[in-house]
C-alpha cells in the first residue's frame, strides 16, 4: 500500500468526523460527539501511518487541508444549507488552482 491511500483515508474520516461533529452542534447528543471524536481519532491514524509511509510532509498536509476545506463547504452547503459569500467562493476556486499546481 502507499501513502497516498492513507491520505485518503484520512481525508474521508476527517470528513465523516465534520459531520458528525456538525450534527452533534445541532442536536447536542453526546454520543454524536463521542462518534466524532472516535473518527478524528482515526483520522489521525491514517495521517500517522501516512507520514511513516514516508509521505511528504509539505504536500500532503496541503492536500489533505484543500481537499477537505472544499469537500466540507459542499457538505455545508448541500446537507446544512450553508451560504458562501462570494470572498469565500473564490477563496475555494483559488483551492482548486492550488491543489491542481502541487499535483
Amino acid at each position: 500500500m502507499t501513502w497516498q491511500l492513507f491520505l485518503i483515508l484520512l481525508i474521508v474520516f476527517e470528513l465523516l468526523a465534520d459531520i458528525f461533529a456538525k450534527s452533534y452542534s445541532l442536536s447536542g447528543r453526546l454520543y454524536v460527539a463521542s462518534i466524532a471524536l472516535l473518527l478524528y481519532v482515526v483520522a489521525n491514524m491514517s495521517w500517522l501511518v501516512s507520514l511513516k509511509m514516508n509521505s511528504n510532509l509539505t504536500i500532503g498536509a496541503n492536500v489533505f487541508s484543500i481537499v477537505t476545506g472544499i469537500v466540507a463547504a459542499i457538505i455545508g452547503m448541500g446537507l446544512y444549507g450553508e451560504v458562501i459569500t462570494l470572498k469565500q467562493g473564490l477563496g475555494i476556486i483559488l483551492g482548486v488552482v492550488s491543489l491542481t499546481l502541487l499535483l
